[in-house]
C-alpha cells in the first residue's frame, strides 16, 4: 500500500468517525474530563487540536455542530485564569484549520429564500442599531462586544454550517444525538457538582444553595437540560428497549433541575417531560411492547415518589417559597418599558447601563430577564420587528416539512421559549441562541438534501482566480 493511499484510507476513516454518533460521545467525555480537571488552557489547548483536525481534514461542517455545543463545557471557572497569550496560543489550531477549510474547499451556494439566513442577518443588523439615538447610559465597547456575541457570532456559526454542510449521515438522527449527548454531559457535570456539595455537608435542598458548573449557572444549565430532555422522547420512540433508560436519564435530569432551584426551569421542565410523553405516546400508540415497558416505568417512578416523597416535597417548598417579586424581574421589566418609551425605535441598545450593577458583572450586558423585555428595551420597534420576522422562519423551518425530529424539538423550545419568557436564554449566545441556530441549519440542509438543492460553488481560492482573470480582460 502507497503512502498516498494509505493517508487517503485514513482520511475517510476519519471522516466516517466524525459522522457518528460515537464522535459525538468521544467530544461529551473529553469535555467531561477536561471539566473535571479544572486545567482551563489545557481544554483550550486539546479542544484547540481537535477542532483544528476536524476543520482541516473534512469538508462537511455538520462535524462541528456537536464541536461547538460541547466545547464551551470544559470551562469550570467563573473567570480566565493566567496569561491572556497563552490562550491566545492554545486556540491557534482552530484559526489554521478555519483558514485552511475556507481556502480549500468548495462551499454550498445558499441561494434559498425560505431559509433563516436573512431573518437572523436582520436580527444581527437590529441588535447594531439598538440604542441608536437613546438619552440613557450606554456603554460603547459593551455594545459592541455583545452584539458580536449574541448576534454576529451565532450568525457565523449558522451561516458556516451552512455554506459547508452535507448529508453523509442523517441529519436529523444527528441533531438528536447531540442533544441528548450534551444532556448527558450536563447532567454529569450537575452531579459532580451537586454530588460534591452534598458530601462537604451542604444543605442542598435548601432554597440558598446555588450549584454552579463554571459554564452555566442555576438558570443555564437548567435550560439546557430542558431542551435535551426533548430527544430523550425521540429516542424512546424509535425502539421500545429505549425507553427505560431514556426514561432513567431524564429522571436524573429532572432532579438536577430540581436541585437548582429554579422556579421557572422546573415549570417548563414539567411542561416539555409532559409534551415529549404525550408525543412518544402517539408515536407508539400500536406498539404493545411499548405499553409494557411503559408500565413498568411509570411503576418504577410510582415506587421513586412513595420512598422520596418527603425528600421531594422538601425541595419543592424551598423552590417556591417565595414569590415572583423576590427576584426583582418586575422592576426590570418597569425599567425594559421605560427604555421603550423613552426610545421606541431603537430602545437604548446592548450597552445599556441599568440600575442593578450586579447584572453587568455576572452577565456581560445588561440582561432584562425576558425575552419580550429584552427586545423592547434593547432594540424597540425595529427589534420587534426582526425578532417577529425570526419566530416566522423558525417555526416555518419546524412545520412546513415537519419531520419526527423537527416535533421533538418544537417542544424543547416549547420549554425554551416559555422560560426565556421570564429569563436570559434567548439572549445568551453560548450554548443557547447558537445551538438553535446550528439545529436550524442541519434541518434546512436535511429539506434541500432530499429535495436534490445543494449547489456546490466554488474554493476561495478559485474565486480569487476568477476575479483575477476578469481583471486582466477589462486590462487587456
Amino acid at each position: 500500500m502507497t503512502l498516498a493511499r494509505a493517508a487517503r484510507r485514513a482520511r475517510e476513516g476519519f471522516d466516517d468517525f466524525v459522522h457518528s454518533k460515537l464522535y459525538i460521545a468521544f467530544i461529551a467525555v473529553v469535555a467531561y474530563v477536561l471539566w473535571y480537571s479544572e486545567n482551563l488552557l489545557a481544554a483550550i489547548a486539546v479542544l484547540g487540536v481537535t477542532g483544528g483536525l476536524v476543520l482541516a481534514l473534512v469538508r462537511d461542517m455538520v462535524p462541528m455542530v456537536p464541536f461547538v455545543t460541547m466545547a464551551p463545557c470544559v470551562v469550570h471557572v467563573d473567570k480566565m485564569p493566567g496569561e491572556l497569550w497563552q490562550y491566545a496560543l492554545a486556540v491557534l489550531p482552530v484559526v489554521a484549520g478555519l483558514a485552511i477549510h475556507i481556502a480549500c474547499y468548495r462551499r454550498n451556494k445558499v441561494a434559498s429564500p425560505k431559509s433563516n439566513l436573512l431573518a437572523m442577518a436582520l436580527l444581527v443588523v437590529a441588535m447594531a442599531l439598538g440604542g441608536l439615538f437613546s438619552p440613557a447610559a450606554q456603554d460603547g465597547m459593551t455594545a459592541f462586544i455583545n452584539v458580536l456575541y449574541v448576534g454576529v457570532a451565532p450568525f457565523g456559526v449558522y451561516l458556516f454550517v451552512k455554506l459547508y454542510g452535507e448529508a453523509k449521515c442523517r441529519l436529523g438522527d444527528y441533531a438528536a444525538a447531540v442533544m441528548a449527548i450534551w444532556g448527558i454531559l450536563t447532567a454529569a457535570q450537575a452531579v459532580t457538582v451537586i454530588g460534591g456539595a452534598y458530601a462537604d455537608g451542604i444543605d442542598i435542598a435548601s432554597n440558598g444553595y446555588v450549584p454552579r458548573l463554571g459554564w452555566g449557572n442555576s438558570n443555564v444549565y437548567p435550560t439546557v437540560l430542558m431542551m435535551c430532555m426533548a430527544f430523550n422522547f425521540y429516542f424512546m420512540g424509535k425502539s421500545w428497549k429505549l425507553v427505560v433508560p431514556y426514561a432513567f436519564l431524564t429522571g436524573i435530569q429532572f432532579a438536577c433541575v430540581m436541585y437548582a432551584h429554579s422556579r421557572g426551569a422546573l415549570i417548563f421542565t414539567i411542561v416539555v417531560i409532559a409534551a415529549g410523553l404525550i408525543a412518544v405516546t402517539v408515536y407508539n400508540r400500536k406498539n404493545p411492547l411499548y405499553w409494557a415497558v411503559l408500565a413498568v416505568a411509570l411503576a418504577a417512578l410510582a415506587l421513586v415518589l412513595t420512598f422520596y416523597w418527603e425528600r421531594l416535597t422538601l425541595i419543592l417548598g424551598n423552590t417556591f417559597e417565595d414569590k415572583l417579586q423576590s427576584s426583582g424581574r418586575d422592576y426590570l421589566y418597569i425599567e425594559a418599558l421605560d427604555r421603550f418609551f423613552e426610545n421606541p425605535m431603537f430602545g437604548a441598545g446592548f450597552g445599556y447601563v441599568g440600575y442593578v450593577t450586579r447584572l453587568h458583572t455576572e452577565s456581560g450586558f445588561y440582561q432584562l430577564h425576558s425575552t419580550l423585555f429584552q427586545t423592547l428595551g434593547s432594540m424597540g420597534l425595529v427589534g420587534v420587528l426582526a425578532m417577529a420576522y425570526v419566530y416566522v422562519m423558525r417555526y416555518y423551518t419546524v412545520f412546513a416539512r415537519a419531520t419526527r425530529v423537527k416535533i421533538f424539538f418544537f417542544i424543547a423550545m416549547i420549554g425554551f421559549e416559555g422560560y426565556s419568557l421570564i429569563n436570559t436564554s434567548t439572549f445568551t449566545g453560548l450554548p443557547c441562541m447558537t445551538v438553535i441556530y446550528m439545529l436550524l441549519a442541519l434541518f434546512e440542509l436535511e429539506t434541500a438534501h432530499n429535495a436534490g438543492d445543494i449547489p456546490v460553488g466554488a474554493t476561495v481560492k478559485q474565486l480569487f482566480a476568477e476575479r483575477r482573470e476578469v481583471w486582466k480582460k477589462k486590462r487587456a
